[in-house]
């Protein structure tokens, strides 16, 4: 890894005036993050998925306002129909026209031209050939999908799903419902590099003939693409995991330091299991991510289902080897960027950044768009190697029998084992919910933080009106002083 100045002191991030300072984030760090950049070099460890490039005509689709389905699914010639049925009591000859105002002259050319615009085609008609990939995918993943753009899932939007609290698409219908009425995605369509730097990377001095060509280049590349990136839709094989098994884990300078509970309710039984836990999100980072994801310091996010395993190096009066045998290998679910608007949980920003590395590797993975994957040479022990070529899932998770219902076959078969031998690691901290922790008894409270209000916003309103009046003083002088002003 080749070392760069100043990237170390970077990656500490001090703080100024009590306020966490970040380290820079780049355009770049956040594209490594999208899902359609990482999935194809790690989708051994993930769950089956299809990646669709998205057109200009869907991209304004998700935009407009209202929500106009396709009409080609099994069900809506009857639903037309059952409507058409309807007839009223009074036939509308016999209704007189209300009367006309004198004013109501001067608006006919306008409702002429609402009248005289085309109506809207529906996604089957507008682009179908899009709208069929999004079927045959649907089709490909046993019957049942969940969506996501680059970086973001529409969970904000599963109160309006045809299957009630939940992302599950079951055609191509169910997918522009969530997509349409979710604010993640609109995020994700308008504000992926809020608050991005431009990317620095070091390069030999071009002459100016060359920067003006790859300035050119750069422009006609965002007229082509508006977003300033590819937005493409990604299908994953739809499952029902347990909520207690989902964990975040933070990498800072290419050392896994920290994991937390993503559900925040009170679980009694992952106490048992913390070593187990750890040594699952180890594992996949050790053997997938450590060397070959660009970026130094980011988030990723597993699942670990549960099956019967145990590693070779465990012995059977291994304390710890009855509650691995309940883990299986974890598998990646997302790569987020270390940046203020990764949602952190249980652990706060300040303390991650304040996280002392001893062992920090600096620098970026070298990868060229001629070789998008990385060869990388894992010792085999004797009996995983044999595993291996039985065509097992590498000696880890092995399902007794196979079942199209067995959460196991929603995700991609891994061949490759873990390496026994690692050089000295961070002491990685699992933070879980305690039984008296009041996230875990906070029923009322919005699932995301992006939904919540500010401490304080929240104090004022309960000192009654003095509160949110002093509350309101004291913010437009903030303002003011920000803006170079001074307060009235």
């Amino acid at each position: 890894m080749p070392a760069l100045d100043g990237i170390l002191e970077a990656a500490n991030a001090p703080q100024q005036d009590g306020q966490i300072t970040f380290p820079p984030v780049t355009r770049d760090h956040i594209l490594h993050c999208s899902y359609d950049y990482w999935f194809p070099k790690y989708r051994t460890s993930c769950i089956r998925s299809r990646v669709i490039p998205l057109s200009r005509e869907f991209i304004s689709y998700i935009r407009e306002d209202g929500i106009i389905l396709a009409d080609d699914e099994p069900g809506n010639e009857n639903d037309s129909d059952d409507d058409d049925d309807w007839e009223p009591t009074v036939p509308s000859s016999e209704i007189p026209a209300p009367p006309r105002n004198p004013g109501d002259a001067d608006n006919d050319s306008d409702s002429d031209d609402e009248d005289s615009t085309p109506a809207k085609l529906p996604p089957n008609k507008r682009f179908p050939d899009l709208h069929n990939a999004i079927n045959a995918a649907i089709k490909a993943l046993g019957g049942a999908a969940a969506p996501k753009l680059n970086w973001s899932s529409p969970k904000d939007a599963t109160w309006i799903s045809r299957h009630p609290n939940t992302v599950k698409c079951t055609s191509a219908n169910d997918v522009y419902i969530l997509l349409k009425s979710s604010s993640f995605i609109s995020h994700d369509l308008d504000h992926a590099f809020d608050d991005c730097v431009p990317s620095t990377t070091t390069s030999t001095p071009q002459s100016p003939s060359s920067t003006a060509a790859a300035a050119a280049a750069q422009v006609q590349q965002q007229q082509q693409q508006p977003q300033g990136f590819t937005p493409v839709l990604v299908l994953r094989s739809f499952f029902s995991p347990l909520p207690s098994l989902e964990f975040r884990c933070f990498v800072k300078d290419r050392n896994l330091i920290a994991i937390t509970q993503r559900d925040l309710n009170y679980y009694a039984f992952l106490r048992s299991l913390q070593p187990a836990i750890i040594a699952r999100c180890r594992e996949l980072f050790n053997t997938k991510l450590k060397y070959t994801f660009p970026d130094s310091s980011f988030v990723f996010d597993v699942y670990i289902p549960e099956a019967a395993y145990r590693s070779d190096s465990e012995s059977d009066d291994d304390e710890t080897s009855e509650a691995r045998s309940r883990l299986a290998r974890a598998r990646l679910i997302d790569i987020n960027p270390w940046a203020p608007r990764t949602d952190t949980i249980l652990f706060g920003w300040e303390e991650l950044l304040e996280a002392d590395v001893k062992m920090p590797v600096l620098g970026t993975a070298e990868s060229t768009p001629e070789k998008k994957e990385e060869t990388v040479r894992l010792r085999f022990s004797a009996t995983g190697a044999a595993a291996a070529a039985a065509g097992g899932d590498d000696n880890l998770t092995e399902p007794e029998e196979e079942d199209d219902n067995n959460e196991q076959n929603h995700f991609d078969d891994d061949e490759t084992t873990t390496d026994d031998e690692h050089e000295e690691e961070y002491e990685v901290e699992l933070r879980l919910v305690e039984q008296d922790d009041p996230a875990a008894y906070n029923f009322s409270s919005p699932q995301y933080s992006a939904h919540k209000m500010p401490k304080d916003v929240v104090d004022a309103s309960m000192a009654g009106e003095g509160g949110m009046r002093e509350f309101a003083r004291e913010w437009q002088r903030l303002q003011d002083q920000r803006g170079g002003g001074s307060s009235s």
